[in-house]
């Protein structure tokens, strides 16, 4: 009988986190969310790269 409750508790767990997976996946996919952290919550959009870090510049940038 314990066995049976603890199957379902995890059951239950995985349907759970499964529909929360989803739904983020479908938030990421409508563009409700930005997985690419180019963007902050305000539209602002933030260089991406090690050269743009603690004002160091580029090779390319020096000459």
């Amino acid at each position: 009988m314990l066995n049976f409750f603890i199957g379902f508790a995890f059951f239950e767990a995985g349907a759970f986190f499964g529909f929360f997976v989803a739904a983020l996946m479908q938030a990421a996919r409508s563009g409700e969310i930005g997985l690419n952290g180019k963007e902050d919550s305000h539209g602002r959009e933030h260089p991406v790269g090690a050269e743009n870090y603690a004002g160091a510049a580029s090779a390319a940038g020096r000459d």
